[in-house]
């Protein structure tokens, strides 16, 4: 399940970036919004890369399955909706180049060539790190301050490395927490 998850959003992702990548000419820059207040810090790259990690504490911590399914349900609906608002809305954020002096900044150039400023609006790197926060601290709800510190971090750190706009972390959040509310309207409809 996990794995085909996993490749259901490379698809996706990838297939919507590419798509959106065609029409730079109608993406929009946000120059209004705070990120450009912001100085772009290579070492947050860690923190946003942790992200990339954070669902396989699901393969060892979820064990019941109806709700790795359910989970698996509401992680792919949130892919989905996002991909549909990023065709609708295309933006793109402005990247300085980065001189790599660090290895934060090695990291970071990498990142940027893997990742082009598409699929922005809403932020799937802060969705997905709070659902799977969220599927976490289901499981072991004494971490639950911890893992929400975390996802918080991750988010921060898409600022300070330039991937996303502030709106696209508000965004990103809101579709998580929306997606987990349908996660426990389905456990609730369980025991009931």
């Amino acid at each position: 399940m996990f794995t085909a998850v996993y490749v259901f959003w490379a698809v996706f992702y990838t297939t919507a970036g590419r798509y959106n990548a065609t029409r730079a000419g109608h993406a929009q820059v946000l120059m209004w919004d705070p990120v450009f207040y912001l100085p772009r810090v290579s070492a947050f790259i860690v923190p946003y890369q942790s992200a990339y990690v954070m669902p396989i504490a699901i393969i060892f911590l979820m064990r019941d399955r109806h709700e790795i399914r359910r989970f698996s349900a509401i992680v792919v609906g949130s892919i989905v909706v996002s991909g549909v608002v990023f065709a609708l809305w295309p933006l793109t954020i402005p990247r300085d180049p980065i001189g790599t002096t660090s290895l934060f900044d090695l990291m970071l150039s990498v990142q940027y060539e893997a990742d082009p400023p598409t699929n922005l609006f809403p932020s799937l790197h802060v969705s997905l790190a709070f659902l799977c926060a969220l599927a976490v601290a289901h499981v072991r709800p004494n971490w639950h301050l911890r893992l929400m510190a975390w996802a918080s971090l991750v988010g921060v750190s898409t600022l300070f490395t330039r991937q996303h706009y502030a709106i696209d972390v508000v965004g990103g959040a809101l579709v998580a927490f929306v997606g987990w509310q349908f996660f426990l309207a389905g456990s609730k409809a369980k025991t009931s």
